[in-house]
């Protein structure tokens, strides 16, 4: 008994029960419900027995191989059986639930579940307040101002609770949750954790030992570190970028004629017009420019159309919309939807008028009725072009209306609510500005550009006298402006893939051909690497001045951030080794530009409540720096798998640099692994801190856990000596990548109802994702060894 529970087979194969396990809760979830998914998985007898005989493994592994000499490893490892002792403790005897308490009234009874709980102390609401962004009905905070009367201790106070700030009392933690309708009652989240010294003592012995695991000289990393630091390095071949034109055609002459002295003379006009500071649908105060770019991204999938700028775009469609309504402007990807509207499977973009016949009926009103009923799982392609085109027509359609150019502040509004054109006609009681509206659209509808110049001034002093409270200062909107004209990370992604290929191919010439760099080439690539990083740097910082938050908020944010962590990995632990900087610039290259494709947005919001903490830049930096390592680590067990392909017994010197790329790689996921866990923990306290709970398996945080457990899995693989190979780390190292997609693409996109077993109805997955994993797989089974290494790496020394 005592060497099944010493074994490192057993470990793995425990591991791998917990992560199939919560894979399946994610699914049943998604079809079932949470509470179905917690009875069959997570809470479930044969899942708390895996993590109690975990447990009883790791313990029996730190006495086995005498761990306990090794402080940092012995931190570290000990770390988690205290935290799932603190969680123990919190499961059996906490309490979770929430209170309701309406203005002017006071309760003691906390709701868990279906039972009702008496507290002996009570709470009374004195006023809950509701703030919502300028002219917006999203909220910004809402709080509550309590009173705590407890009789039993001649107690009274007065507290006021809000998200992220909490009250602690009589051994309770009250935790601003939500609110009624009405905004004259607040819901409060009860929580009392006794477990929660015990847990936070875990958690911060897990950091403890993760920071000195690396820095210690007994441990793995530092081993692998040594063997990096006599690596030599390779070379660096100089990019270039290519531009794509586009020839526009119309329909007739006067069209023509219309469009080309639009293009050629509204410029000028078109970039004042963009000056104007409008209000989103949000809330936020931002340069119209902005929104236009937002706008004509929707539409076309590009920042400009047929040599013309989003701010001409957006102006011709307002100041000539029967004109603009003839022109193809509309996306549309799918051949099925092109055969409806009637236009050619080659065409990329429709016109507004290709969606109505000849009695003026929309086309699509039954397939987008029909693609609306279906759930997110069930739509095909085509459904959900149907649905991303139908909100195209829809803000197309706004845009010939003026819809979204709320430009006007309201006088006196105490909302600070913004309108467009045509409320501000009926609302506001100012003939000046309405007569420069008017004329301002005269001028532009007869062409006369350079008489619209004082009515663009006119609506901006508007702007100023009525809505300067909320209005950015004039230094923000200049850099918006500029953050927009010079499309920083876009033109990064195009660098940064071509540095990365170009670095690659050289790289692998010179292992092939066994070839070193000199030292002016070596300094070439950290001279341009260090400047691509001061970009990427600016680029960031330029965004966190103009949302007033870390951009880190939503997946594009994430993208570029992780983008900028795999490049800062590099040049910090990796830069003696070509083959790394290459991976890592590519994978950068990768992710930017991957935030460009799809449905991503870019848009610069506001935050919801529950996000304003310092927790969000904490947490979020964290946990997706770990996402860049992954990356890196992936691109590299390709690198791997083709140097495999390309042994032969003239080139020996190929095992070696295989052999030095896993000590890279492995590295690199200590170091990415390292960080998901801070981050994943990190998120346990914010959580608990904001709303009372570690853990609550929803399923973006369940395929973390997942990602730790399978990186674990990986990293400690080298265990099993019977199975260890170089080459099977590197098919792990890509393999297990998979995991980090699923955790940031798939539970976002693809996991809501991929498969319904209540319905069966099958699995609509994008086309790319089997094309990626047909050409993964099929990398792996060529490069598969048919001899061993020359010299095998003794891992007994380094456990």
């Amino acid at each position: 008994m005592y060497k099944i529970f010493s074994s490192y087979k057993t470990m793995m194969i425990l591991l791998l029960i917990l992560a199939f396990g919560a894979a399946m809760g994610t699914f049943l979830e998604n079809d079932f419900g949470s509470k179905r998914a917690k009875e069959i998985v997570y809470h479930a007898w044969w899942y708390k027995l895996s993590l109690l005989l975990i447990s009883l493994n790791l313990i029996t592994v730190i006495y086995k191989t005498k761990m306990y000499r090794i402080k940092s490893r012995a931190i570290l490892h000990s770390s988690f059986i205290i935290i799932l002792f603190g969680a123990t403790i919190t499961h059996y005897f906490g309490l979770d639930g929430t209170m309701h308490i309406r203005e002017g009234e006071k309760s003691n009874i906390v709701i868990v579940e279906k039972e009702k709980i008496n507290i002996n102390f009570y709470v009374a609401l004195n006023d809950f307040t509701l703030t919502r962004y300028p002219g917006s009905r999203s909220p910004s905070e809402f709080s509550s101002d309590i009173t705590i009367i407890d009789k039993h201790n001649n107690i009274e106070f007065d507290k006021q609770i809000y998200m992220n700030h909490t009250l602690i009392y009589g051994g309770y933690k009250f935790f601003q949750t939500s609110y009624d309708d009405d905004e004259k009652g607040t819901i409060l989240t009860v929580n009392k954790d006794p477990g929660v010294e015990i847990t936070y003592l875990g958690y911060f012995l897990l950091f403890l030992g993760l920071i000195l695991n690396l820095f210690n000289k007994h441990s793995r990393f530092q081993f692998l570190i040594s063997k990096i630091k006599k690596m030599p390095i390779a070379i660096f071949i100089l990019s270039f970028g290519l531009f794509f034109l586009n020839t526009p055609t119309y329909a007739s002459s006067y069209t023509q004629e219309y469009f080309s002295n639009h293009q050629k003379n509204s410029k000028e006009l078109a970039q004042a017009f963009g000056s104007l500071v409008v209000q989103s649908p949000d809330g936020r105060m931002k340069p119209l420019d902005t929104q236009n770019r937002e706008v004509l991204n929707k539409l076309v999938g590009k920042n400009s159309w047929r040599g013309m700028s989003a701010n001409q775009v957006i102006l011709g469609m307002f100041s000539r919309p029967s004109m603009w309504k003839k022109v193809d402007i509309i996306r549309v990807k799918t051949p099925k939807l092109k055969s409806l509207l009637g236009i050619s499977k080659e065409q990329k973009l429709a016109k507004f008028t290709d969606f109505f016949n000849e009695k003026g009926e929309y086309k699509l009103t039954k397939e987008v009725e029909d693609a609306n009923q279906l759930t997110p799982s069930q739509r095909g392609t085509f459904q959900r072009d149907i649905l991303n085109v139908d909100e195209r027509l829809n803000i197309a359609f706004m845009s010939y209306r003026g819809v979204l150019l709320t430009l006007f502040p309201l006088p006196d509004n105490e909302r600070n609510k913004w309108v467009d054109f045509k409320t501000m006609f009926g609302l506001v009681d100012n003939s000046e500005i309405k007569r420069a509206t008017s004329r301002l659209l005269d001028a532009c509808y007869n062409r006369n550009y350079a008489k619209a110049f004082p009515y663009i001034q006119i609506i901006g002093d508007y702007q100023k006298k009525f809505g300067n409270s909320v209005i950015p200062s004039k230094q923000k909107l200049e850099v918006e402006l500029w953050f927009n004209e010079i499309s920083l990370f876009f033109k990064l992604s195009i660098i940064y893939l071509l540095f990365g290929l170009f670095l690659l191919v050289y790289g692998l010439s010179s292992m092939f051909y066994n070839k070193l760099i000199n030292q002016k080439i070596k300094t070439l690539i950290s001279f341009i690497s260090f400047s691509l990083l001061s970009l990427h740097t600016l680029g960031i910082a330029t965004r966190w001045y103009i949302g007033g938050y870390a951009p880190l908020s939503n997946t594009y944010e994430t993208m570029i951030y992780i983008s900028y962590s795999a490049i800062l990995a590099s040049l910090i632990f990796l830069r003696n080794s070509t083959i790394a900087t290459a991976a890592s610039f590519m994978m950068a290259g990768i992710f930017i530009f991957g935030a460009y494709l799809g449905e991503i947005d870019p848009q610069i919001t506001n935050l919801v409540p529950v996000l304003k903490s310092y927790w969000l830049s904490i947490h979020v930096s964290v946990i997706t720096a770990s996402y860049g390592f992954f990356g890196i680590g992936a691109i590299l067990g390709i690198i791997t798998l083709f140097l495999f392909v390309l042994r032969n017994y003239k080139s020996p010197h190929i095992d070696t640099h295989i052999k030095n790329i896993t000590y890279i790689n492995e590295a690199v996921l200590i170091l990415g692994l390292t960080l998901l866990v801070i981050g994943n923990f990190l998120g346990g306290i914010w959580a608990n801190e904001s709303w009372g709970r570690y853990w609550g398996w929803d399923p973006k945080e369940t395929w973390a856990y997942i990602s730790i457990i399978v990186y674990v899995i990986v990293i400690h693989i080298r265990l099993i000596k019977k199975i260890y190979t170089p080459y099977l780390f590197a098919v792990l190292s890509i393999v297990s990548f998979f995991s980090i997609l699923m955790t940031y693409f798939g539970v976002n996109f693809y996991l809501a109802g991929m498969h319904s077993y209540a319905t069966g109805d099958p699995i609509p997955i994008p086309t790319w994702v089997y094309i990626i994993t047909i050409m993964v797989f099929s990398i792996i089974f060529i490069a598969y060894p048919k001899r061993k290494l020359n010299s095998k790496e003794n891992h007994e020394k380094h456990i």
